[in-house]
């Protein structure tokens, strides 16, 4: 026998999983862009930014985020594939 879940807790998984990819696309996109666009040779660039007036500090600020997404996300997928390939050679 298996147990089904109501329509509203499926469609509001499906939501929360959007709405965090999609959180998840703006962080690594804004890391991608800070770290492209400040200049560490010049700290006018970012001394006014969040996390300055240090570029580490703005770094950390505005591509920590993104950079642990991506990590998190290879650490799941890696974790992921790992488990196919043991359920894989159970069989």
């Amino acid at each position: 026998m298996t147990t089904q879940r109501p329509r509203a807790v499926t469609v509001l998984r499906w939501f929360g999983l959007v709405l965090l990819a999609v959180i998840a696309v703006f962080f690594v996109a804004r890391a991608v862009v800070e770290i492209a666009t400040v200049d560490p040779a010049r700290p006018e660039s970012y001394e006014q930014d969040w996390g300055g007036p240090h570029y580490l500090g703005v770094v950390a600020v505005h591509a920590g985020p993104g950079l642990l997404i991506l990590l998190s996300t290879a650490l799941w997928l890696r974790r992921l594939t790992h488990q196919r390939k043991t359920h894989h050679s159970k069989k």
